[in-house]
């Protein structure tokens, strides 16, 4: 019997995204380092040439594939409230969806990149994160809540800060202890920059995280 490949004519733009979420699920599992090109093409049953018909090279991939995971990552926290929620029932889930993506892809996240494209990355990413927290700071307020002076300028010096701090961090091994601690860290410093009325109604949810 003959083991050879079936070729399977795609559109390109389909294919390279095939390529793209095949990479995701890839350095996910086996981390950056561990994946090959020919890892990639084994699990899409394809060649490694058509793989280097998209991309030019392995860390090219990863450039995608950042972008992609980036994207998945505000689709996460995008997704529609329930009617009527209160805001700190919407910060807590907002987090909650948040870290739960960040958990399913945890070998992507400790990834090495290039520091001036994971700069960008993050700051993109920030920058997402601000337009959905700021409504909910405002609405925390005006069900008094929160009592936050400044709220745009508070939130992007805080999400920013809080984005590029929880990377740099980040260790190689352990990571679900490592957000755990991370988790603990920023709800004493959201109950002080929202200056929220009951503390203990921030996190419900979150154990559910890990």
């Amino acid at each position: 019997m003959s083991n050879s490949r079936v070729r399977i004519i795609k559109d390109p733009e389909e294919r390279k995204q095939e390529i793209i979420e095949a990479a995701l699920y890839l350095f996910s599992q086996k981390g950056y380092e561990h994946t090959t090109i020919q890892d990639i093409a084994k699990y899409l049953n394809i060649s490694q040439g058509l793989c280097y018909r998209y991309f030019k090279s392995k860390a090219e991939i990863f450039t995608a594939t950042a972008e992609f995971y980036a994207q998945q990552i505000l689709i996460q926290i995008r997704q529609p409230f329930p009617e009527n929620m209160k805001a700190i029932d919407k910060f807590n889930v907002t987090i909650k969806r948040l870290f739960q993506y960040i958990i399913k892809h945890g070998e992507f996240e400790t990834n090495s990149e290039v520091s001036a494209l994971r700069a960008d990355r993050l700051d993109s990413i920030s920058r997402q994160i601000i337009e959905v927290i700021i409504p909910i700071i405002k609405q925390g307020n005006e069900e008094k809540i929160f009592n936050c002076h400044d709220i745009e300028k508070t939130t992007k010096i805080f999400i920013f800060g809080l984005v590029h701090t929880f990377h740099e961090e980040m260790p190689k091994q352990d990571i679900k202890n490592y957000i755990k601690s991370f988790l603990k860290y920023l709800k004493i410093n959201l109950v002080l920059i929202l200056n929220i009325k009951e503390p203990e109604l921030l996190g419900e949810g979150w154990e559910n995280i890990l």
